[in-house]
Parts: structure tokens; sequence; C-alpha cells
């Protein structure tokens, strides 16, 4: 294999699985661009080898260039489990653990010199993420809930913490007010609008209620 070939393989690697890397990015997944890259690149490298190592020893005796592509297929799986985390009843990145996997593919694709099977894989990679997040905002924008929250003080700080567990589920706020007066016991009552999936309702009430001051919270 020429180093024109080797380089080739590559480069496109890494420019197949930056694209998928950056589209993770954007949307502020544990594993962005850079860690894409590098497993695609990785993946392509590792092929390359196996086929440089079947070709240069094969008068040694039968040698099986798909055994150490093989061991990344498998080795890669511990690298997506890292991208998974739970977060009270629900988990979150597995899709980013898919597209790390994918871009394992790709690599190794790449590294074969499958050109068309890279170009075609990396595209349909690409489309489902950006397919799967119009449709994740389609869903949200369908179920924007009003959230009332009793709390002790209400100030900079603590509005910031009710955006960030709300952006932590993949939702937004989208409007947050206080009462014009406090109750007698000096209770502040919150209202806010969040645009999130019906599905981490219960996860979203439960970490804002453990927020310190916050008396109570629920939806309405």
């Amino acid at each position: 294999m020429s180093y024109d070939v080797v380089l080739i393989r590559i480069i496109l690697s890494a420019i197949l699985g930056g694209m998928v890397g950056f589209e993770r990015e954007v949307h502020g997944c544990a594993a962005g661009l850079r860690t894409h890259i590098l497993v695609s690149v990785g993946s392509a490298v590792f092929m390359i080898t196996s086929i440089e190592v079947a070709s240069r020893y094969s008068h040694l005796g039968a040698v099986d260039p798909s055994r150490i592509a093989a061991s990344v297929v498998a080795g890669i799986g511990f690298l997506g489990a890292g991208a998974i985390i739970r977060y009270g009843a629900s988990i979150r990145g597995l899709t980013t653990a898919a597209s790390i996997w994918a871009v394992a593919a790709i690599g190794l694709s790449a590294g074969a010199g499958l050109y068309v099977v890279t170009g075609v894989t990396a595209a349909i990679v690409v489309g489902t993420l950006f397919l799967s997040r119009l449709e994740e905002r389609m869903e949200l924008k369908r179920h924007i809930r009003k959230l009332t929250i009793k709390t002790d003080f209400f100030d900079e700080k603590t509005g910031q913490q009710i955006s960030d567990i709300v952006e932590t589920y993949g939702g937004s706020l989208k409007r947050i007010e206080t009462s014009e007066k406090e109750s007698k016991d000096g209770v502040i009552e919150l209202e806010v609008d969040i645009m999130l999936s019906r599905i981490y309702y219960r996860d979203v009430e439960a970490e804002i209620s453990s927020l310190p001051g916050v008396a109570a919270v629920s939806w309405k």
C-alpha cells in the first residue's frame, strides 16, 4: 500500500468522523469533535495496519487481516459505555455511544479502502442525528408546561440552577416570574414555563425540589 493511499484513508476517516463529532459537539454531548475524530482515525490506522501485516507476512503462513479489526469492534464498547450517563430514572448518552460505535465502523471501512461504504455510512449517520434532533425539538414544542416553585428566596443564581437542570434533560426554560408579594410565611412563589419532554417531568421536579430553600414544586 503506497503512502499516498494511506494518507488519503486516514484523512478521509478524520473528516467523516469529524462531521459526526461536530454534530455531537454542537449539542453539548460528552463525546464531541475530538473524541469522534480520534476514534475514526484510530480505527482506520488499525485497519490499515491489519492489511499491511497480512500483506507483508503472508509468506510465513495464513494471516487473518480481520483479527485486529474485530478487536476494535469489541473494544470500542468500553469507550461508548463511558458516554452513557444516568440522570435519576433516565438514561442519557445512548445516541452518543451509538455514534462512537458507528464512527469506529467508518474508520475501519476508510482504512480498508471502501470509500463508497465510508461516505454513504457517514452521510446516513449525520443525517440520522440531524433528523433526530429536529424531531426532538418538534416534540418539545408540543410540551410546554408551567411549573410552580415555592422557595424561601430567589436570586440570579437560583434561576441559573433551575435553567441548568432543565437543560440537562434536553429542555429549555422559556419564562420565569415571581409573585408580586411574598406569602405570610415569607415563601416566594415562582411560575416557570418549561419546554420539556414529558418523560423527564418527574426527574426535573425531583432535582429542583432538592435545591436549597425550595419548599415545594408542582406542575400545572
